[in-house]
């Protein structure tokens, strides 16, 4: 009998201890909102707790069909999509910011575009140096290094902003980081997008912002104005766009506010807290010239 007392209160007590606050999501696969506009928002990503995958709110990423298909920059109705069969090329150009420390690893993975179908990996070093690994099995590679000072209005800011351009009509690649870009090269081997239109991060550690993708090579004009912010024109991605984009999550992820909208919120905040006492002081200018006359 005593025993079983015992037990039960072993229970009871195991029943009311506090529960640590502090929470982890688990692994889930679970499709979040559809069409979203994610303007002024930012995802945090952990290289090994979370990742996320990219997409138009029309497509279903799972599970991506063992034939390929591509797609067109037609707008999709909810009776039609827009699959059409397939060219003999098929170009793509990706713009995104990031934010990374180079804490976990120096030589992150930033995205796998099309991880299903024929996936194109993109990562960076620390000397700014970015590699775009068009077969991660086999030997497809290039190392792109945007060194060169191309636009000189272009003003940084606390994102590293990158776009690459693929060319498959030519069989050429560049990357652009802020103002500057690399030199075109030649892909070793022929690489065709698949037009899987779905952008993976996983292995990242840091945040993502402005997604942006498209079909066809950018021009310099159209790159401009995404490293612009659109001050000098608009831009939006023919295939996916952040102001109307689809996405998973897997393991722990964070949306909230890009840092200069948390930044503009603080400081708002503090113009509406209270005065000082002795009311509001106003500043004073002072013409030192007129009172040395005046003694």
């Amino acid at each position: 009998m005593k025993m079983k007392l015992v037990h039960a209160l072993l229970v009871v007590a195991v029943m009311s201890a506090p529960v640590n606050a502090e929470f982890k999501t688990t692994s889930w696969t679970t499709p979040g909102p559809q069409g979203m506009n994610l303007k002024g928002k930012m995802f945090t990503l952990s290289q090994y707790e979370g990742a996320i995958s990219f997409y138009p709110p029309y497509f279903s990423p799972t599970p991506w069909p063992s034939t390929t298909y591509y797609i067109t920059t037609d707008i999709p109705t909810s009776t039609s999509y827009p699959w059409t069969t397939a060219p003999t090329t098929r170009s793509v150009s990706v713009c995104l910011r990031y934010l990374t420390d180079f804490g976990q690893t120096s030589n992150p993975r930033i995205f796998t575009l099309s991880p299903s179908s024929a996936p194109l990996q993109v990562n960076v070093d620390q000397l700014g140096v970015y590699t775009l690994d068009f077969n991660p099995s086999g030997y497809n590679t290039l190392y792109m290094k945007p060194s060169i000072r191309f636009w000189s209005t272009i003003v940084p800011d606390i994102w590293s902003r990158f776009c690459f351009t693929l060319d498959s009509t030519k069989n050429v690649a560049q990357v652009f980081s802020g103002s500057n870009i690399s030199i075109r090269k030649l892909i070793p081997h022929q690489y065709v997008w698949s037009g899987e239109p779905v952008i993976e991060f996983e292995g990242f550690d840091g945040q993502v912002t402005d997604i942006q993708m498209w079909d066809y090579p950018l021009s310099y004009r159209e790159v401009f104005k995404y490293m612009t912010n659109g001050v000098y024109g608009p831009y939006r991605g023919s295939v996916l766009t952040w102001s109307s984009i689809s996405y998973t999550p897997r393991g722990n992820t964070l949306l909230e506010d890009v840092y200069e909208w948390q930044a503009k919120q603080q400081i708002s905040g503090r113009r509406r807290g209270h005065q000082p006492k002795g009311g509001r002081k106003n500043r004073k200018c002072v013409n030192v010239e007129k009172e040395k006359k005046q003694l």
